[in-house]
């Protein structure tokens, strides 16, 4: 339709990053027929966008400042290294987008609803932890917390 309509496909003001979010060990891996061991694997060491958050918020200070919905205005996410890296200039037209989770799926629907407004986690673990409990569940905290 974009294209019959004859609007330009390219020059458009701002880069949308897709920002991953999933439970510990339930990221999305992507296969090759044979190659579903190696797939596994890969995908155990490999950071995601948002497990790369976490470790950014271990060693980077000034990232505790954001949210994980405001990084990628403020850091790039270097796909080889698995990495987000500082930005150096442009981040004022990038764009930090979280899938939408149905509450059906409600584990991911909480974890979604906490990272929308905590800075500096830097673990899964670390989202749970309510008054030096740790909550199982992110459904839990996340009512704990008014949500």
């Amino acid at each position: 339709m974009w294209r019959l309509s004859e609007f330009s496909m390219s020059d458009k003001s701002h880069t949308v990053i897709r920002l991953a979010v999933h439970v510990p060990e339930q990221q999305a891996i992507f296969l090759k027929e044979g190659q579903e061991n190696e797939a596994v694997e890969r995908a155990s060491i490999i950071d995601t966008t948002l497990t790369a958050w976490f470790k950014l918020n271990l060693i980077d200070e000034e990232a505790h400042e954001y949210y994980y919905a405001d990084i990628p205005q403020y850091y790039v996410f270097d796909k080889p290294s698995t990495k987000w890296q500082k930005r150096q200039r442009g981040g004022q037209q990038v764009i930090g987008r979280m899938p939408v989770v149905s509450v059906q799926d409600s584990e991911r629907f909480y974890l979604r609803m906490l990272l929308l407004r905590k800075t500096g986690v830097i673990s899964f673990n670390d989202l749970k932890l309510l008054m030096e409990h740790c909550v199982k569940l992110f459904k839990r905290h996340a009512k704990c917390l008014g949500f």
